[in-house]
């Protein structure tokens, strides 16, 4: 009796010892396993966060102009004069068309025009050449006050009614920061000297332009 107790006894022991030693390794696999698969998981998120990365940049001006087509955005001075609302088509990657309204006291305008672009990393040159209208039917007299643009190239009796239409011929250089990478790609700013040419009198009136455009 007390031999097969013995018996028993070791017989159990034997089999908990082997449970134990089969759950060990069960439980190290399991752990290799899960380490692999994290590591694994790890790995393609940041293949990911680098492939999202490389979509979001722009290796230069014109790649992000070839792949973001419309710009949008504020000017003040220029062809539109104290403040104007610009939106720019590129047809190409290097050129593009410009359309745009603007107000100022005593006046409204609209421009028309062309851009093209030079090859450039985050700063870029450009140029443009288009047609605006400096417009007012309502009879205000302040415009030529406020403006030295409109002082120079309306008449005296434009002046004085205050009801003027002119037309102008324009030429700009500039010069353009745009943001290629990041949360901000496609944000861009740009300052611009400009040549207005008045068309009845052929009058030649320097100018200059500040703005910012956002490319989508």
């Amino acid at each position: 009796m007390l031999k097969l107790s013995i018996r028993h006894a070791v017989s159990t022991v034997v089999f908990f010892a082997a449970l134990q030693a089969q759950a060990t390794v069960i439980l190290g696999a399991d752990s290799n396993t899960i380490n692999t698969k994290a590591r694994s998981i790890e790995t393609e998120y940041a293949q990911g966060m680098r492939d999202e990365r490389l979509m979001n940049t722009y290796s230069s001006t014109l790649s992000m102009r070839q792949q973001l087509k419309v710009g949008a955005g504020m000017s003040v001075g220029g062809a539109l004069g104290a403040m104007g609302f610009n939106l720019e088509l590129n047809v190409e990657d290097a050129d593009g068309a410009i359309a745009g309204f603007g107000t100022g006291h005593g006046y409204n305008s609209f421009q028309l025009a062309w851009k093209h672009a030079f090859e450039g990393d985050y700063l870029a040159p450009y140029f443009t050449a288009g047609y605006s209208r400096w417009y007012n039917s309502s009879g205000s007299t302040s415009a030529a006050n406020h403006s030295g643009i409109l002082d120079r190239v309306l008449t005296t009796e434009e002046k004085k009614t205050g009801r003027f239409g002119t037309d102008f011929v324009n030429a700009s250089f500039g010069l353009q920061y745009n943001q290629l990478s990041g949360d901000f790609r496609g944000v861009s700013v740009y300052a611009e000297l400009m040549a207005m040419t008045e068309i009845k009198r052929g009058m030649l009136v320097p100018t200059g332009t500040v703005g910012a455009l956002y490319y989508f």
